[in-house]
């Protein structure tokens, strides 16, 4: 590194440059296991870890599509037989729900997610993998209040700023309470 660059600059650019390949990685492993598309994996993930019986409006909210763009998806995801489309009592509300083979498709998702990401910190060593853990925690909790507060300035109201579309719940740690996206939620909320 040369005297003109900052320790700054430089972990912002070697952080960009890894986090596209490690995000082209992972996508085009995903991406090849359901083969509908960009947001197929992350709409069966969203749906098996916390958004199954969720509504197209939850759903759109959580991958960031248009809610045509996102009936468009659950149409694809139908018609292969990942989701169905069940109404409610009253028969106003329609809920999607994952199929068996959806389920299993999400598992396999969330499994080559997994396999795609641990590769890439094959390199490190035990102390390195947790060192990185609490870093990457508090990256992840700082950039989670950020985009609270950029929907709270547009929208008026604090909601979920939804990071998770593609996240594995139990690697986590959300149900014990380790989740930073989780608690720098619920920490803004108060």
């Amino acid at each position: 590194m040369t005297q003109t660059q900052s320790s700054l600059q430089h972990a912002a650019n070697v952080l960009g440059a890894l986090s596209l390949v490690v995000a082209d990685r992972m996508n085009t492993a995903i991406e090849a296991v359901a083969a509908l598309g960009p947001s197929a994996p992350a709409a069966l993930a969203a749906m098996h870890e916390f958004l199954d019986g969720g509504s197209v409006t939850q759903l759109s909210s959580v991958l960031g599509l248009t809610h045509s763009g996102t009936v468009r998806l659950v149409d694809r995801l139908a018609a292969e037989g990942l989701v169905e489309r069940v109404g409610a009592e009253d028969g106003r509300a329609v809920s999607l729900v994952l199929t068996r083979t959806g389920r299993h498709m999400a598992a396999q998702i969330l499994q080559t997610r997994e396999t795609s990401l641990t590769s890439a910190l094959s390199a490190l060593s035990a102390d390195e993998v947790d060192n990185l853990a609490a870093v990457l925690d508090t990256m992840l909790t700082t950039v989670t209040l950020a985009r609270a507060e950029q929907r709270s300035a547009r929208t008026g109201n604090r909601s979920q700023p939804w990071l998770c579309r593609l996240c594995d719940f139990a690697a986590c740690g959300r149900s014990e309470g380790n989740c930073p996206v989780s608690n720098a939620v619920s920490a803004g909320a108060d």
